[in-house]
């Protein structure tokens, strides 16, 4: 299964604390604080269930997680493991 950037974009907008109208895919979401880390735990939650992939510690990490386009990159990937 894969995740849209659409999904994505209307499952941030749902637990962001802020308006994300007009996101860039390349915008920082955790480092500028525009989504904090509560919503962390419920990314990981929804891309465990968007991708059918289990996550592990190894996986959480910035890096996978800080913009739009890395976020549906390691989905992706994910989707690609299973």
């Amino acid at each position: 299964m894969s995740l849209s950037r659409q999904v994505l974009l209307d499952y941030l907008q749902q637990h962001a604390r802020s308006d994300l109208t007009g996101l860039r895919d390349d915008a920082e979401l955790f480092s500028s604080g525009t989504i904090d880390s509560f919503a962390m735990v419920e990314l990981l939650a929804f891309l465990e269930e968007q991708t059918g992939a289990r996550l592990g510690p190894e996986d959480i990490s910035i890096d996978n997680f800080d913009t739009v386009e890395r976020i549906l990159a390691f989905a992706a990937a994910r989707s690609q493991q299973k």
